[in-house]
């Protein structure tokens, strides 16, 4: 039997984004949600519906490292 809805928190790791971004596209409507007493439970077939609409990429997306440049701490001196 197919889930039916997910947690606010389930939904938002269903589509691999923030718990924040989720809350965004339900007030933005673009994203089902419905309250169960003090519960909000989100819609999986507006999950998967948000999902398909978003926009196929036609050609790899290019893999960014980002590597920071860290300067190794100063030592302090100590006090003797």
């Amino acid at each position: 039997m197919e889930t039916l809805a997910l947690s606010p928190r389930d939904a938002a790791a269903y589509l691999a984004v923030s718990k924040r971004t989720l809350t965004r596209l339900i007030a933005d409507k673009r994203i089902e949600a419905r309250k169960s007493g003090p519960r909000t439970l989100v819609s999986v077939a507006s999950l998967k519906a948000y999902f398909e609409s978003l926009p196929k990429i036609t050609r790899p997306a290019p893999l960014y490292c980002a590597i920071a440049k860290v300067r190794p701490k100063a030592k302090r001196k100590t006090r003797h």
